[in-house]
């Protein structure tokens, strides 16, 4: 079974690659729901958990995001969103090398004050315990994120830290909310995921675990790359009783129909939608 050492190796040796994967079908579609989960963010504090580069913390900082932290368990990952940031017209990002926000001997403010952090540390294990640097206190942020977070516990005990995480960061009593992309069955069992890659997807080797399965799932760019992935039950069934246990509810899925991406193509996408291989899924924290 992958470690929390492998899955970083996994990630750091194959980063460039995957920065490429922005152009994909899959990818192009999910950018959508997750910008419509988002909304309005002016002035809000999100967390994006497993955010790797930060391509959904930039979108959330152009949706008006007032900081967002990332945290991820590849240094190469996060580094190439640093360079994507420092390039770009409009700095949002800390370009400190220890991946955590800066500090200014200056008294006067930068002129593209840091908005994305990054932020080097293990999300299947209690961030609390491993108090890494930058991090706002537990109860703190108006958005925890989790794309394809879910799609690597290792077990349902990982499972459950990444839930933990959530919840525990998460503003309490319907303040705070969820956003996360995950694999979802009866797709991911299906001919346009484990066949063809229609979408861009192509995973294999599918075999199961305790709670769920493992498989690996190569993602169709101009060069093609494969990456380990390690699915349990309770997500891609969409039972969510790991994350209700942690204080979560009031789950629901962005609705695929009616956005751009499918509407452009219908028919390209109908194999999705009567049998979709993703989702993304919003919740909020319930408890106190």
């Amino acid at each position: 079974m992958t470690t929390a050492s492998g899955e970083k190796e996994q990630y750091d040796e194959m980063a460039v690659e995957y920065n490429s994967y922005e152009d994909l079908p899959v990818a192009r579609l999910e950018a959508e729901l997750i910008s419509t989960a988002l909304g309005d963010c002016t002035g809000l504090t999100i967390l994006d958990l497993g955010g790797g580069s930060g391509s959904y913390a930039r979108m959330a900082v152009r949706q008006g995001a007032h900081r967002v932290d990332v945290v991820d368990i590849s240094e190469a990952m996060m580094q190439i969103g640093q360079t994507i940031e420092a390039t770009s017209p409009t700095s949002s990002s800390s370009s400190s090398p220890s991946l955590s926000p800066s500090s200014s001997s200056s008294s006067t403010p930068p002129p593209n004050p840091t908005r994305i952090n990054y932020i080097l540390a293990d999300a299947t294990t209690p961030l609390t315990s491993q108090s890494p640097p930058g991090l706002l206190p537990p109860g703190s942020y108006d958005i925890a994120m989790a794309n394809w977070l879910f799609d690597h516990a290792r077990s349902p005990a990982d499972l459950h830290s990444m839930w933990s995480n959530i919840a525990t960061f998460l503003k309490p009593h319907g303040a705070g909310k969820f956003i996360g992309i995950r694999a979802i069955a009866p797709g991911i069992f299906s001919s346009h995921n484990l066949t063809d890659g229609k979408y861009g997807c192509l995973r294999s080797e599918v075999q199961e675990i305790e709670g769920g399965i493992k498989c690996r799932a190569t993602l169709l760019t101009k060069e093609p790359f494969s990456v380990g992935c390690t699915l349990m039950r309770d997500v891609y069934e969409r039972r969510d009783e790991v994350g209700k246990g942690c204080g979560m509810g009031g789950f629901g899925v962005v609705e695929e129909e009616g956005t751009e991406v499918v509407s452009g193509d219908r028919e390209f996408w109908r194999e999705h939608l009567e049998c979709p291989e993703f989702a993304v899924v919003t919740a909020v924290r319930v408890g106190g």
